[in-house]
């Protein structure tokens, strides 16, 4: 599958020729509207790492991956564009809904919820579709050091676990500790308690067809914070399939 033929129609038909930096940019800004520069600057850029990804790393990535790595990409941009946010566009953009993933991935939302007094930790998963529907919810509990970081790490990694159990293909992680987010995208790992399971995450993560992890706030992962306090009152895994508590489905 040709990545190009996936992009909007107006870069599709262009007849843009080979020729200097300079002159690929004046026909670029000629031509096209500041969103259709920013959509063809995100293939370039990312077919360019997939080249690299091969050649340097060994690691391949088939057309349609690329393909979901640039529509991500591309929504997150969208989205910090109609918000008008200053932040940088690798981080979230700040909104106060939750959006849902591209056409055939699926996206795990995740939290942790701890109750110092009895050293005891809950954790909320849910997973939604392309269409904003209810895939599969988790709620879970166990007794663990009330410490914030590690119990978002396993969150996280309970979310990564889930989705794999269900056999998707194509993943978005979303979570609110931006500490637990950074350190998955960081190469480089800890041997701290906390870097331990990141570690184990990572490779969850690797077998993946397509993956990505993005950090937003509180009022966007509202759900799975619910998920995360009512999970403290479970005694046992609570799993279910194209539905979720009751507690949470007036904020769905």
């Amino acid at each position: 599958m040709d990545v190009w033929s996936m992009s909007s129609k107006r870069i599709q038909k262009s007849s843009l020729h080979e020729g200097s930096f300079k002159d690929i940019l004046t026909f670029l800004m000629d031509h096209f509207s500041p969103l259709e520069i920013i959509e063809f600057a995100i293939i370039a850029k990312t077919i360019w790492s997939r080249r690299n990804n091969w050649l340097f790393e060994q690691q391949f990535q088939s057309p349609y991956q690329v393909s979901i790595l640039i529509q991500t990409e591309l929504s997150s941009i969208k989205l910090w564009i109609e918000n008008g946010t200053k932040q940088k566009v690798t981080q979230a953009a700040r909104v106060n809904r939750w959006i849902a993933p591209p056409l055939d991935m699926f996206k795990a939302n995740w939290d942790a919820a701890i109750d110092k007094i009895n050293s005891w930790v809950g954790i909320g998963v849910i997973v939604r579709n392309s269409e904003g529907a209810v895939t599969a919810s988790l709620c879970s509990s166990m007794d663990l050091i009330p410490d914030p970081l590690l119990g978002e790490a396993i969150a996280a990694r309970r979310a990564s676990s889930f989705c794999a159990d269900l056999g998707f293909q194509h993943v978005i992680l979303e979570g609110d500790s931006l500490l637990v987010v950074k350190a998955i995208q960081n190469k480089e790992d800890s041997w701290s308690d906390s870097g331990l399971v990141i570690r184990d995450i990572k490779i969850l993560l690797s077998k993946f067809l397509s993956w990505s992890i993005l950090h937003v706030h509180r009022e966007v992962n509202v759900i799975a914070h619910h998920l995360a306090k009512f999970a403290l009152s479970c005694q046992e895994d609570c799993i279910m399939i194209e539905d979720c508590p009751p507690c949470i489905k007036q904020l769905l």
